[in-house]
C-alpha cells in the first residue's frame, strides 16, 4: 500500500470515531450561524430559552447544540432512552403515511410468524399435559415385510414383554372401540378407550373428580365402570359435579361413572382401531392370560422410561426382546420387531415435518417484509440526509445518530408486534378452520406467554434486520455536500441506491422460493383430485352402526339388523343402492391378516402373505360402482348363510396369482379360531382405503355371516345430494332399535376431502404466504422504480427535449426492473430447487424440480415485475421537458 493509501486508511478510521476537519468547520461555521439568529430573535423580543427552542425546532426537534450535549451526557440511561423514544414518536408522527406503511408491513409478517408459531409451539413444543412427558412413549410392532409401518401391538407379546426386564418403570396397554350411550336423553355413540390399570398411573395425571381404576377392575364381570372426559361430562351432564357415583347405561349394561378427567386429558395415536379420534369415555380393559394367547394384534401401548433411560436405549433392548421372542415362539413373531417412539413425537406424527415447512415458508414472508421495510427507511434516510448532516456538524457523533435511528426502527417493529398480534389472533381462528382434524386434537390454541415472549423477541430483530442497514448508511452523511446545497434535498448516495437495489432483488429471490413451493403443492393437490379411488364417491352417504346389548350378543340377530338396516335404507325416496362394509375407505380403520393358498407350500415362519380383509353384502359392491371383472358376486344364499366364498381384489389377483386365472383357488384366511378354506368366485377392482396417495393393497371380500360384525357402515347411493337423505336414514335404523344412533354421518366426498387435509392445509398457507411475498416484492419494485424516475427527471426532460418519445422512456424505466428481476431469478430459482426438495414427502406425481412450475413462477414475477414498473414508467413518459430542465 502506497503512503497516500496509508493516509486515506487511517482518515477513514478516523472518521469512524470522530469528527474531520471539515466537520468540525462547519460545526463552528453553523453554530455561529445558530447563534447569531439567536441574538436576532431575542432583539425581536423573545427570551433567550424561546430563541433557543425556537432553533432546535427548526433542526427537527431534537437539541444538538454542545450545551445540550453536555447536559444529555449526565442523564441516567434509562432517561436518555426515555427522550429518544419520545423524539422517535414524535418523528414518526411528522410523516403518517410512511409510520402507517411501515407499521402495516411489519404487522403482517410479524402477525403470520406468530400465527403459526402459535401452532408450532402447540403441536412440537409445548409440554403434554402429563407428568414428566419427556420419559413417555409409544410402543408398536413392526413387520419385516412392511418396513417403516407401525403395526398395533398383540397382546399376547404384551404378556410376554411384561415377563422379561423392559426399560420401563411402567406400562399400559390399550385399544379404542364405540359404544352406544343410552338411557336418558338421545342415544348417542361414543368413542371410549379400553385401557389397563396402570394407563393412568402410567401417563401420571388422576381425575380431576373421582379416582382411577384399581388392579381388581380389569377381569371380566368386576369392569363396569368408567371414567368420563372433561368433554363429555360438560356436553352431556352439564358438569355436574355429583356425577360420580351416578349410573349410565353403556352398550344396554349399566355402568357407574367413578372419575371425570381434567379438560385437557386425552390421547389419541395415528394408528389403531380408531386413529386421530380422542375417547370420551374410559372403561377397563378386560386382559386375562387366555384372552392374550388369542392371535391377532389390535391393542396400542404406552410406557414410562426408567430413571436413566432414553427412547434410543429403550429401543435397543426392546429389539433384543423382539429377537428373543421371534426365536421362542416364531410362528407368532418371526419377522416382527419392536418401535420405541417418544410420545410427542407420536402425537406430532406426520405435521411434524408439515408445521416446520411452513414456519420456513413465513420466515422468508418476514424475511421480505423486513426487506421492503429496509427500503422505506433508507428512501426516508435520503429525505433527512440535511437533517443529519446538521446533527454531525453541531457534534452529535456517529454513535448518538444511530441510536437515535435505531430507537425509530425498534418503536416501529414494537408497534408492528403489537398490530401483528391482533392480526395473529384472525390468523390462528383461520388456522384452525383450514388445519386438519388431528392437528389440535391435544392442545388448545391460544397466545400463551411464551407465543408472546416469540413475538417480541421477533420484533426486536425485525427492528435490527430492517434498520441496521439504514441506519448506518443515515448516521454517517456528508456534510459538506449535504449543506451546500442550501434548500434543496440531498440526493441519495451510490451506496443507498446499492442497497436499496439489493432489498429489492433479495425479496424477489425469497418470493422465488414461496412461489415454487406453492405451485408445486397445489399441482400436488391437483393430481390427487384426479386419482381414482376405484369407486365412484359422488352420491354416496355413510353411517356408522355399532350394535350392542344383549339382543346382538348371537350372529343371527346381528344379521337380521343389517339386513333390515339395508333393506330399509333403500327404500328411501332417491336411494338407489344400499349396502354395508366392515372398514369403509378412507376412515383410518382397517383389518389385515395372514393367508395361505391351498396346494401351495406353506411359506416359512416370517415371511407369511398378508392381506387386507373386508366383510360385506353385494350391495356394498353395487353402491360404491365396485366393478366386477372376473367371476361373480355374492349370491343371496351366501348373504343368508353361513358360505365358504370369498371375492378378491384385482391386486390380489396379480400378486399371489401372477398370469393365472385365481377363480376356483381356496385361500384360508387366519380371521377365525379354526379357518376354514374359502373359495375365490370373483374378482373385483382395487380400491384405495389408505388414501388416494396411497397403494391399493391387496383385498379379500368376505360375505357378513363368515364372520360377523356388529359395526358396520351403512352405504348408500342416491340421485340427488346425499345428505338430505341423512334424517331418513337415521329414522329408518331407529324404526328397527329407537336406541341404536348413529355415527360418522358422511358423504364420501367428505371422507376423501378429509383425507387430504394435510395437504390441503400446506397447500392454503403456502398459497398465502406466496402471494403476499409476491404483493411485497411487487411494491418493492413499484417503489425503486418510482425513486430512479424522481431522481432521474432531469434526465428523462433532456432525453425528451432530444427526441426521445415517450414509448423510449418507458422502456429505459422498464429495462431497469427488468434487471433487478433477473437479478432475482438469478439468486432464487437454485434457491427454490433446493428447497422444494424439503417438499418431497409432502408431493404426489410431482417432482421437486418442475419445469411447468418454475415456468408458471417465472410468468407470475415477470408480469408482477412489469406492472410495478410499468406505473412509474408511464409517469416518466409524461415528463415535460421545459418543467424537468427548471427542476434541475
Amino acid at each position: 500500500m502506497n503512503a497516500r493509501g496509508v493516509r486515506g486508511f487511517f482518515a477513514r478510521l478516523a472518521g469512524l470515531f470522530g469528527r474531520t476537519r471539515q466537520e468540525r468547520d462547519m460545526s463552528e461555521e453553523l453554530e455561529s450561524h445558530i447563534q447569531m439568529h439567536v441574538d436576532d430573535a431575542v432583539r425581536g423580543g423573545m427570551t433567550p430559552e424561546q430563541a433557543r427552542r425556537e432553533a432546535v425546532r427548526k433542526l427537527g426537534g431534537l437539541d444538538v447544540t454542545k450545551e445540550a450535549v453536555r447536559d444529555r451526557r449526565r442523564l441516567p440511561f434509562f432517561e436518555r432512552a426515555w427522550q429518544d423514544l419520545r423524539f422517535a414518536a414524535r418523528s414518526l408522527g411528522k410523516n403518517p403515511g410512511f409510520t402507517a406503511v411501515t407499521i402495516a408491513t411489519l404487522a403482517l409478517g410479524i402477525g403470520a410468524n406468530t400465527a403459526i408459531f402459535t401452532v408450532v409451539h402447540a403441536v412440537l413444543i409445548e409440554r403434554l399435559p402429563f407428568h414428566e412427558p419427556s420419559r413417555l412413549v409409544a410402543v408398536w410392532e413392526e413387520n419385516a415385510q412392511r418396513p417403516g409401518r407401525k403395526n398395533v401391538v398383540a397382546p399376547f407379546n404384551y404378556r410376554r414383554w411384561q415377563e422379561r426386564e423392559t426399560p420401563f418403570a411402567s406400562m399400559a396397554g390399550f385399544y379404542d372401540s364405540r359404544v352406544n350411550l343410552t338411557g336418558d336423553g338421545r342415544p348417542e355413540q361414543l368413542v371410549a378407550q379400553f385401557v389397563m390399570p396402570s394407563f393412568f398411573s402410567t401417563l401420571g395425571t388422576a381425575p380431576m373428580l373421582g379416582r382411577a381404576f384399581t388392579a381388581d377392575e380389569g377381569p371380566d364381570g368386576n369392569d363396569q365402570v368408567a371414567i368420563l372426559s372433561h368433554g363429555l361430562w360438560q356436553r352431556r351432564f352439564g358438569g355436574d359435579p355429583a356425577v360420580v357415583g351416578r349410573t349410565i347405561q353403556v352398550d344396554r349394561r349399566p355402568v357407574t361413572i367413578i372419575g371425570v378427567m381434567p379438560p385437557r386429558f386425552g390421547l389419541f395415536l395415528k394408528t389403531g382401531t380408531l386413529a386421530g379420534k380422542p375417547a370420551d369415555l374410559w372403561a377397563p380393559m378386560v386382559f386375562t392370560e387366555k384372552g392374550a394367547q388369542k392371535s391377532g394384534r389390535y391393542a396400542s401401548a404406552i410406557a414410562r422410561l426408567k430413571p436413566g433411560e432414553t427412547p434410543a436405549s429403550a429401543q435397543t433392548k426392546m429389539a433384543a426382546i423382539a429377537s428373543a421372542l421371534a426365536t421362542q415362539f416364531p410362528e407368532r413373531d418371526a419377522g416382527w420387531s419392536i418401535q420405541v417412539v417418544p410420545l410427542h413425537a407420536e402425537i406430532a406424527g406426520e405435521m411434524r415435518s408439515t408445521l416446520l415447512i411452513l414456519f420456513g415458508a413465513v420466515g422468508f414472508v418476514l424475511l421480505i417484509a423486513c426487506a421492503n421495510v429496509a427500503g422505506l427507511l433508507l428512501a426516508r434516510g435520503t429525505a433527512r440526509v440535511r437533517e443529519m448532516a446538521i446533527r454531525t456538524a453541531l457534534g452529535a457523533g456517529r454513535g448518538r445518530i444511530l441510536s437515535q435511528l435505531l430507537t425509530e426502527n425498534l418503536l416501529l417493529a414494537l408497534v408492528g408486534g403489537a398490530v401483528g398480534l391482533l392480526l395473529a389472533r384472525w390468523g390462528v381462528a383461520l388456522l384452525v378452520a383450514l388445519s386438519p382434524a388431528d392437528l389440535t386434537g391435544l392442545s388448545l390454541l391460544r397466545l400463551s406467554p411464551q407465543v408472546l415472549a416469540f413475538t417480541f423477541l421477533v420484533s426486536v430483530l425485525t427492528a435490527g434486520l430492517c434498520g441496521l442497514a439504514p441506519a448506518l448508511a443515515g448516521s454517517r452523511p456528508d456534510v459538506q455536500d449535504s449543506l451546500k446545497d442550501g434548500a434543496r434535498s440531498g440526493g441519495a448516495s451510490v451506496r443507498t441506491r446499492i442497497l436499496r437495489k439489493a432489498f429489492v432483488v433479495s425479496e424477489v429471490a425469497l418470493a422465488v422460493v414461496l412461489l415454487v413451493g406453492a405451485g408445486l403443492m397445489l399441482k400436488s393437490l391437483a393430481a390427487l383430485g384426479r386419482v381414482h379411488p376405484g369407486f365412484e364417491p359422488e352420491g354416496l352417504l355413510t353411517a356408522r352402526v355399532t350394535l350392542s346389548g344383549e339382543q346382538y350378543k348371537e350372529d343371527p340377530p346381528t344379521l337380521r339388523f343389517f339386513a333390515e338396516a339395508v333393506d330399509r335404507a333403500a327404500k328411501i325416496p332417491g336411494v338407489r343402492e344400499a349396502g354395508v362394509v366392515s372398514f369403509l375407505p378412507f376412515t383410518g380403520l382397517a383389518a389385515a391378516t395372514g393367508f395361505t393358498i391351498v396346494g401351495r407350500p406353506v411359506p416359512p415362519p416370517g415371511e407369511e402373505l398378508s392381506t387386507e380383509v373386508r366383510v360385506c353384502d353385494d350391495g356394498y359392491l353395487r353402491a360404491m360402482r365396485i366393478p366386477l371383472l372376473r367371476g361373480r358376486v355374492f349370491t343371496d344364499r351366501e348373504m343368508r348363510e353361513k358360505t365358504d366364498v370369498v371375492l378378491v381384489s384385482e391386486g390380489f389377483a396379480k400378486q399371489f396369482f401372477p398370469g393365472q386365472d385365481p377363480i376356483g383357488h381356496k385361500l384360508v384366511i387366519d380371521m377365525m379360531e379354526e379357518p376354514p378354506a374359502t373359495e375365490i368366485v370373483g374378482v373385483v377392482g382395487d380400491v384405495k382405503h389408505a388414501g388416494l396417495a396411497a397403494e391399493a393393497r391387496p383385498m379379500v371380500y368376505w360375505p357378513h355371516p363368515v364372520l360377523v360384525y356388529g359395526g358396520m357402515t351403512l352405504v348408500v347411493r342416491t340421485g340427488s345430494d346425499p345428505a338430505a337423505a341423512a334424517p331418513m336414514l337415521e329414522r329408518a335404523i331407529q324404526a328397527i332399535d329407537k336406541d341404536q344412533p348413529l355415527s360418522d354421518v358422511r358423504t364420501m366426498e367428505q371422507w376423501i376431502g378429509a383425507s387430504l387435509a394435510r395437504e390441503r392445509f400446506a397447500s392454503m398457507l403456502l398459497l398465502l404466504f406466496a402471494a403476499l411475498a409476491l404483493t411485497l416484492a411487487a411494491i418493492g419494485i413499484y417503489g425503486v422504480m418510482s425513486y430512479v424516475v424522481g431522481q432521474r427527471t432531469t434526465e428523462m426532460g433532456i432525453r425528451a427535449a432530444l427526441g426521445a418519445t415517450a414509448p423510449d422512456l418507458r422502456r429505459l424505466i422498464l429495462r431497469d426492473g427488468a434487471r433487478l428481476l433477473l437479478v432475482g431469478l438469478a439468486i432464487g430459482l437454485p434457491l427454490a430447487l433446493a428447497g422444494s426438495r424439503a417438499l418431497r414427502s409432502l408431493l404426489y406425481e410431482t417432482p421437486a424440480a418442475d419445469p411447468a412450475t418454475f415456468a408458471v413462477v417465472l410468468g407470475v414475477l415477470a408480469a408482477a415485475t412489469l406492472f410495478a414498473s410499468w406505473l412509474p414508467a408511464r409517469r416518466a413518459a409524461r415528463v415535460a421537458p421545459a418543467e424537468a430542465l427548471r427542476q434541475s
